[in-house]
């Protein structure tokens, strides 16, 4: 069976695709702050697919031990991992001149740092697949700004340089990042199915990387954007 680890399994996007990957046959290791959610999300993995293995993790990614405490977890329960979703994060939006200085480094923390020690944890189990795809969940914003989104913005560019440069650093691994535009999660302060028309949904983008999976394994994808036709096609 094809593994996958999903950080940030919770909810929106992160659960969507530890979705998908159930249903194409994946054992999952999935991870996030909200252990009950994730029991829950187990469970109605199982239901989809009774051939795979769910286990769940509770982390903080920004915490560097709980990372790496869980990453050798995940790795005796493995053995290697096909296929590692980096999806994590935080949104906060405002005026860059009165933006609050706490939120400010806390988007940093889960957005970037966290980035950073999930793929520097799971190095190791990705290399021991042999020709493993560490996913990374940006955002189409990570090559462009706007106003209010400044600090947002930034993490999001400092996600790119990580991903294009592990990539570098490892060549024998595939990177994706991978840039959804407007999509409808639970997302700053904000619940699913609030987001009204013109979003893409999590599942719409959980369907675009399947076809990503799909691919052969001597095929390097690197960059996938996807947006609803109702979004602006701003570069």
């Amino acid at each position: 069976m094809p593994t996958a680890v999903v950080t940030g399994a919770s909810r929106g996007i992160g659960r969507a695709i530890a979705r998908m990957l159930a249903i194409e046959g994946y054992d999952l290791c999935l991870a996030a702050r909200s252990h009950d959610e994730l029991d829950r999300l187990s469970d109605e993995l199982l239901e989809v697919s009774s051939r795979i293995d769910v286990a769940t993790f509770g982390l903080d990614v920004t915490d560097a031990v709980q990372v790496r405490a869980t990453a050798r977890a995940i790795g005796d329960h493995l053995g290697a991992v096909d296929v590692l979703i980096v999806n994590a994060g935080i949104g906060a939006f405002g005026a860059m001149a009165d933006f609050d200085l706490d939120t400010f480094d806390r988007l940093f923390a889960v957005n970037v740092r966290g980035v950073m020690l999930t793929l520097q944890a799971f190095t190791p189990a990705l290399q021991a697949a042999g020709s493993g795809l560490a996913v990374v969940v940006s955002s189409d914003v990570s090559t462009r700004v706007f106003p209010g989104g400044g600090p947002y913005c930034a993490t999001k560019h400092a996600v790119r340089a990580l991903a294009r440069t592990y990539q570098q650093e490892h060549p024998e691994l595939r990177v994706l990042e991978l840039r959804p535009g407007a999509t409808d999660t639970f997302f700053a302060d904000t619940d699913e199915g609030d987001a009204g028309p013109g979003h893409l949904t999590a599942d719409e983008v959980a369907a675009a990387l399947r076809g990503v999976l799909r691919l052969p394994v001597h095929v390097r994808p690197e960059e996938l954007v996807v947006r609803s036709t109702a979004q602006t096609p701003e570069f």
